[in-house]
Formats: structure tokens, C-alpha cells, sequence
């Protein structure tokens, strides 16, 4: 078992948004998504990866097959494999959203 406090990973990146890596473990991989006012990861979809997106403080847009979304706090995302989604920090305050992504295995 392994215990990070997240308060001592939180490093916002000026130039770009940043992704800080948490647990990996087999086909899971889960971190943190970090944004600065205005940053943005552009519309992206994956083939072979389900995503789940928890919404830890501050708010944002998420576009899913380029329909804008308003996210917050507290508020969970599914991404399946195929779906396209982007990410845009439309607030004046840091977003941080928890990334949960699992690799589909070859059987799949």
C-alpha cells in the first residue's frame, strides 16, 4: 500500500498544463491533471484507454465529442475508449481534476 498526500505534489506549470503521475500498476495509471487559468489539453480521443475524470477543486470545461461541458468540484466524469474530450481551464482559479485511466488489455 502506498499514501500520497496530494497538498505536497500540486506544482502548476506556467507555460502549459501538467500531469503528475500518481500510481501505475499494470494496465492503471491514475494521476493528477493540473491547470493554470486558461491552459487546455486540445480535443484527443484514445483507442485502447477508458478514462475517468473526478473534479478535486476549481472548474472547467471538458469538451466530449465537441460538446462543451461545465465541470466543478465534486463532479465525475466516464470517458470511454473512442470518445473524443478536451480540457479547457475557463476559471481564474487552478482546476485540478484526479485521472483515472485503464488500458484495455489485448483481449478486449
Amino acid at each position: 500500500m502506498q499514501k500520497i498526500n496530494i497538498e505536497n505534489i500540486i506544482d502548476f506549470a506556467v507555460e502549459k498544463s501538467s500531469r503528475k503521475e500518481l500510481f501505475k500498476e499494470g494496465l492503471l495509471d491514475i494521476g493528477l491533471l493540473l491547470y493554470a487559468p486558461g491552459q487546455v489539453t486540445p480535443d484527443h480521443k484514445h483507442s485502447d484507454i477508458d478514462e475517468i475524470f473526478y473534479i478535486i477543486s476549481g472548474q472547467g470545461t471538458i469538451t466530449i465529442n465537441k460538446e462543451p461541458m461545465l465541470i466543478k468540484e465534486k463532479d465525475i466524469i466516464f470517458s470511454p475508449h473512442g470518445e473524443t474530450h478536451g480540457f479547457q481551464n475557463t476559471a481564474s482559479t487552478n482546476w485540478v481534476v484526479l485521472q483515472i485511466k485503464m488500458t484495455l488489455s489485448k483481449e478486449d
